[in-house]
């Protein structure tokens, strides 16, 4: 029986999983039997002139911006038990045909595709799309945390070592090499005009959750002013996220190795420096300075 996956080899013998998207490696999800096909699924997916799409490099504040996009889109602070943001990833599951196997819109899409695998319906419907930054030492570091804790298919069983050797190499690891991502979206983002793209860092969202949500609340146009931004930048604190959020008991032995963070496990800025040794450090500096020479993104490492 052959499988969908891509099996692959680290340097240091590490087993990787991957999804064939034909020009792209994702995540090799358990429940998508044709990549291929669930690719060409996505580009041509219905969506409404109201939906929404969250997009980003993995780690970068997915869960934390679907939240807050929904807060904002009802009006309210108070935290949907019934809906998470991997019921509306896109890459996760199949998509069924039809307008509304997700429910009546507007409707919040999270992925971390790249821009030209977005479903071309975005141009028609002028789709929203909200693309969130990170600092890449800190996305690294969430992202070698997150995948080491899995199960099956989409787990890593190597070390932070081995993990950075990887990221650094060129190939990456889910979704491709970082700086061709971030460069590529940056790209995208300073020349088409006809998707309307909102920037949203991680770090500044950290720093001042009202100022961004507000931001996010004008660029939405759901104009919820400053005192529900304020209740929705409490509720929506890692604490308080963390636990109205994190998966049930049942999903999480499931999906996680025994002791795993889970989706919520530090959400700080700055914790890189608990992982990164001066060698790697360096190397990275020297690497992102020659791979970003023209670029215009800058980055907060520490807050």
């Amino acid at each position: 029986m052959t499988t969908p996956y891509v099996e692959l080899k680290d340097k240091h013998g590490n087993n990787i999983y991957f999804g064939h998207f034909g020009d792209l490696l994702i995540p090799a999800f358990p429940a998508i039997q044709d990549f291929r096909q669930h690719k060409q699924d996505i580009r041509e997916m219905d969506l409404k002139p109201e939906d929404i799409l969250i997009a980003g490099f993995p780690k970068t504040g997915n869960n934390w911006h679907h939240e807050i996009l929904l807060m904002l889109l009802a009006g309210s602070a108070d935290h949907n038990k019934n809906i998470s943001a991997r019921d509306f990833f896109l890459e996760f599951s199949p998509l069924q045909k039809g307008d509304d196997h997700h429910g009546p819109p507007p409707r919040v899409f999270c992925t971390h595709l790249k821009f030209h695998h977005l479903p071309e319906q975005i141009f028609v419907k002028k789709t929203k799309v909200i693309y969130m930054e990170r600092n890449p030492k800190d996305t690294w570091v969430s992202l070698y945390h997150h995948t080491n804790g899995r199960k099956g298919t989409v787990g890593y069983e190597g070390t932070w070592n081995h993990f950075f050797d990887l990221m650094i190499s060129g190939f990456g690891y889910w979704y491709g090499d970082w700086f061709d991502y971030v460069l590529e979206w940056e790209d995208v983002i300073k020349t088409q005009t006809q998707v309307p793209i909102f920037t949203s860092a991680f770090e500044d969202l950290k720093q001042d959750p009202v100022g961004q949500i507000e931001k996010l609340d004008q660029f939405l146009g759901t104009n919820r002013g400053r005192q529900l931004c304020e209740q929705i930048a409490d509720a929506c604190s890692f604490t308080n996220m963390k636990k109205a959020k994190e998966m049930p008991s049942e999903s999480k032995h499931k999906m996680l190795k025994e002791n795993a963070a889970g989706f919520y496990r530090k959400g700080e800025v700055g914790d890189w420096k608990n992982w990164f040794t001066l060698a790697q450090n360096e190397l990275f500096d020297e690497v992102f300075k020659k791979r970003m020479a023209g670029s215009s993104l800058r980055y907060t490492f520490v807050q």
